[in-house]
């Protein structure tokens, strides 16, 4: 195997190591993404913008688990279906957001906690890249990464119960 060959493969390694975070999961979870989408969106995006130049979609489809299986790659065909649907369902979720707004059902200041949480995010994967260049993790690593952990499901948590679609009428009746 080549250095080219090498680096390509510890860049899908890496990919597939990030699709196992909590985090990851339980936001992929809750998406419009299935995980063969995200996969395939990941390994189109981040392998070549990684490795620095062009991938051929053949060399993509390699590096795709096949469901159900412990088995690596896929066809050219069934990894071009699938980074095609994730695209169009990315897409198709921004549109639903915007139109959400535009008819008035999501204010303006909804998107503050997105950010927040965005910011908490952001600031975990800064944790975990730190920390992921250590060879040894201390007790109080693997804490400050559990607790952090926590803190943005449990903000994930509360985002996604403030935003349950209802009428202005039934937000305003006392829960019973």
């Amino acid at each position: 195997m080549n250095n080219n060959d090498k680096k390509m493969r510890e860049i899908a390694s890496g990919t597939k190591q990030v699709l196992q975070e909590p985090i990851l999961r339980l936001l992929q979870a809750g998406s419009v993404l299935s995980l063969p989408q995200l996969e395939t969106l990941l390994i189109d995006l981040v392998i070549e913008d990684n490795y620095g130049t062009h991938i051929t979609y053949d060399d993509k489809a390699s590096f795709r688990s096949k469901s159900g299986t412990r088995s690596k790659g896929v066809s050219r065909g069934a990894f071009n279906r699938t980074l095609k649907q994730a695209r169009k369902n990315v897409t198709r979720c921004l549109y639903t957001m915007l139109l959400l707004t535009y008819l008035g059902l999501f204010e303006l200041t909804i998107f503050r906690p997105f950010e927040e949480v965005a910011a908490r995010i952001g600031d975990y994967r800064r944790i975990r890249e730190i920390l992921a260049g250590k060879t040894d993790l201390s007790q109080e690593d693997l804490e400050s990464i559990k607790v952090t952990e926590r803190t943005i499901i449990a903000a994930l948590e509360d985002l996604v119960s403030s935003l349950a679609l209802k009428t202005e009428t039934s937000r305003r009746k006392p829960m019973e």
